[in-house]
């Protein structure tokens, strides 16, 4: 999908109780490389920093923010361009990476740990779902990610509640609602 038309199908504004914000360039950039210490967890890793491990031809980010007070759930979501081969190579890695990563890596000074798979909303033509937790100082934050391929794009959705961290996935009206956009 070409930068403008993956710009115009990605979510923007006040969607099933979240609004979808675009994220300033310089803030994206800063996760480009995330390199992990062991090479069979970069697809968690670059994900992490806001990217799929295999380069996208075009990518759209856009922050999450509840509408609504009682929600406590924030994140941020992304789509990624890529060639329908590549794409199914994106999720067949973290497939990979998921099994062989359950400790977690190192990354830039950061520890994430603690990696389970959880349960992908059935939509799309594949879906992975899992849970991370990235260490910072003494604090632990828990990042539940949804990771849904729709023919080439790469669609990563996360999010987190400090509150309730079995409850930081985002919903997945929103997930629907942004591959609905895809067309």
């Amino acid at each position: 999908m070409a930068p403008q038309a993956l710009e115009k199908a990605t979510l923007s504004g006040k969607e099933n109780g979240f609004e979808a914000k675009k994220v300033a360039e310089a803030e994206v950039e800063a996760g480009r490389d995330m390199k992990a210490d062991k090479a069979e967890c970069q697809p968690l890793a670059s994900l992490a920093g806001g990217f799929t491990h295999i380069p996208a031809v075009s990518v759209e980010h856009r922050a999450l923010e509840p509408t609504e007070a009682k929600n406590a759930t924030i994140g941020s979501m992304w789509l990624a361009s890529h060639s329908e081969t590549n794409a199914a190579k994106v999720l067949a890695e973290l497939r990979t990476s998921l099994k062989e990563c359950p400790g977690g890596f190192k990354t830039l000074g950061l520890t994430y740990k603690a990696v389970q798979p959880v349960k992908a909303p059935a939509l799309g033509d594949e879906s992975v779902g899992y849970r991370i937790t990235n260490v910072v100082g003494k604090r632990h934050v828990t990042m539940t990610y949804t990771v849904v391929r729709e023919d080439g794009v790469v669609a990563v959705f996360y999010g987190v509640n400090m509150l309730t961290p079995q409850k930081s996935a985002i919903p997945e009206a929103v997930v629907k609602a942004q591959l609905e956009r895809l067309g």
